[in-house]
């Protein structure tokens, strides 16, 4: 999801960016392999962006990522 104030035109490719993101997980979790009901079950712990993104690979209806800044660096 992004704001809507948020111009992803603008941005320029050949340009490094610094982006953040709220990260979503559902709660209810039926349907997910057990190898990965432990990621979703440790909702207050800290995940590192590669496991959101191999969880959201293999779930994409169970993860929601939330533009909330990017900075040029």
């Amino acid at each position: 999801m992004v704001p809507e104030d948020y111009l992803l035109e603008m941005l320029e490719s050949q340009k490094t960016y610094f982006a953040s993101f709220k990260v979503y997980t559902l709660k209810d979790v039926k349907g997910v392999g057990s190898d990965f009901m432990d990621f979703f079950t440790a909702v207050d712990v800290d995940q590192s962006i590669e496991d959101f993104l191999k969880a959201y690979w293999l779930f994409p209806n169970y993860i929601k990522f939330e533009l909330t800044e990017i900075e040029t660096i």
